[in-house]
């Protein structure tokens, strides 16, 4: 079966590819399990996880939170969601 240290890569990978739809970037923190995700707008979200897959994603207050701002957090927040599902779907999948 799967260990999260295998999934968490899994992860990365398929939530970076999704992220490029939007023109976000993805940076790994040096801490482990953050990460920053910047915008086109220069909007800065952090996302972390103390247990995988209860992830976390905060907005980084570095300027004015616009409407477009809003717009980014909600993409960001449904492909985490979508990377969480497909993640999800595989682990169920091995188990079987």
């Amino acid at each position: 079966m799967e260990t999260t240290a295998n999934i968490i890569p899994e992860f990365e990978k398929l939530f970076r590819q999704k992220l490029q739809l939007n023109n976000c970037k993805l940076r790994k923190k040096r801490q482990e399990n953050n990460y920053e995700i910047i915008t086109p707008a220069k909007d800065i979200f952090l996302m972390y996880w103390s247990e995988f897959p209860e992830v976390k994603l905060i907005y980084q207050a570095v300027g004015v939170r616009t409407q477009q701002t809003v717009v980014y957090e909600r993409a960001i927040r449904s492909h985490i969601d979508f990377c969480l599902n497909n993640i999800k779907e595989i682990m169920m999948t091995i188990a079987n």
